[in-house]
């Protein structure tokens, strides 16, 4: 009998400690990486904060300063990295940096470097990239994976402590995703990768075990540590399973609705943290102890807390499902209508108003 195995790709190296960016000509020659053209793409207030070490260990090469991460502006990107012929993109910053340079890279055929300097969310390592679109819409699009990951963790203490809140409510989100793809499963509606659930069920459980039962301090760098830590399994579980399933059910469904219907409401991985106690009623869990840990670390307990009204709550029910219609979750077992949408919130809000 023949050996089954497959193939995963993940970074080469990942190395995630305190004044690490300034080693990385070293981190990459160890790791036998060699190039000749790098690009990097960041911000000027990100560079100031601690950036500019990776610049000058790189001798100072091209740098491009953006905050826009849109498919109109990595074409002028893309267009420029084929005239000078660069051969590796450094990509430092938060969520739309990163975003944007996985999608130039990938479209440009050339290797990147992640550095991120805010955890907000699990795009550190995730194969998707979130631009907008020429309608002003998010689109995600598939990106291939980073060669490597530099995290400089005395540089996320810097971070705004909402962004830290948002990816710790991203990571947590992964027990809800992963509840609802074994409700698919059961349902006969998709197949299960057991292996990439594990690996994003056990990134999730990291953070909770970290958090549960105490006050954090969420921007000490030993816990942050912890946190990128999680967010980078949770970008390989996705790569695993050749999809966002590990990590986005019916609680990402809720916040690509309120994003559509509602913009700028509120940071993702708030949205989807309140989303995932508010699935979690309604696939029929015990939540009570998630409640605790979203105390824990400021977490939003209701929609109100995200800024949206009970009326506007049904309207982000209704449109939900139809955000990823191919993925199967509770909202396509209920089949929610209007009345059930209202009776949800209102159920939802009369149990959780014992914890405000």
């Amino acid at each position: 009998m023949s050996v089954i195995l497959r193939n995963i790709q993940i970074p080469l190296f990942i190395k995630i400690e305190t004044g690490c960016l300034r080693n990385i000509r070293k981190i990459l020659d160890e790791q036998h990486i060699h190039f000749q053209k790098p690009l990097i793409i960041s911000e000027k207030h990100i560079l100031e904060m601690g950036g500019n070490d990776v610049v000058h260990a790189l001798n100072d090469p091209a740098t491009i300063l953006t905050n826009e991460n849109s498919l109109a502006r990595a074409k002028e990107i893309i267009r420029e990295i084929r005239e000078k012929r660069n051969d590796v993109l450094v990509n430092i910053g938060g969520g739309r940096v990163l975003d944007l340079g996985k999608y130039i890279a990938t479209k440009a055929g050339v290797n990147y470097i992640s550095i991120p300097t805010s955890p907000s969310n699990d795009g550190i390592s995730s194969p998707v990239a979130v631009l907008i679109n020429e309608e002003g819409l998010t689109e995600s699009i598939p990106v291939n994976m980073p060669v490597g990951i530099l995290v400089d963790t005395k540089m996320l203490t810097s971070a705004p402590i909402e962004n830290i809140r948002s990816g710790v409510g991203d990571l947590i989100s992964n027990m809800s995703a992963i509840a609802d793809w074994r409700l698919a499963y059961a349902a006969g509606k998709e197949s299960m990768d057991d292996f990439a659930a594990s690996i994003a069920y056990s990134a999730a459980q990291l953070i909770y075990e970290t958090c549960r039962g105490g006050k954090m301090d969420l921007q000490e760098e030993t816990f942050l540590q912890k946190l990128v830590h999680g967010l980078i399994l949770s970008g390989i579980a996705m790569n695993i399973a050749g999809s966002s399933r590990p990590c986005s059910g019916s609680e990402h469904k809720i916040s690509h609705a309120i994003d559509l219907l509602y913009p700028k409401t509120s940071m993702h991985g708030l949205q989807v943290a309140y989303g995932m106690l508010l699935t979690g009623m309604m696939r029929g869990e015990s939540i009570e102890h998630l409640i605790d840990f979203f105390k824990s670390v400021h977490l939003p307990l209701t929609h109100t807390a995200l800024g949206l009204t009970d009326e506007q709550m049904v309207e982000v029910l209704l449109r939900a499902p139809e955000t990823r219609s191919e993925r199967y979750t509770i909202f396509e077992q209920l089949n929610l209508d209007r009345k059930k949408a209202i009776a949800c919130i209102e159920q939802y809000n009369i149990f959780i108003s014992k914890y405000v």
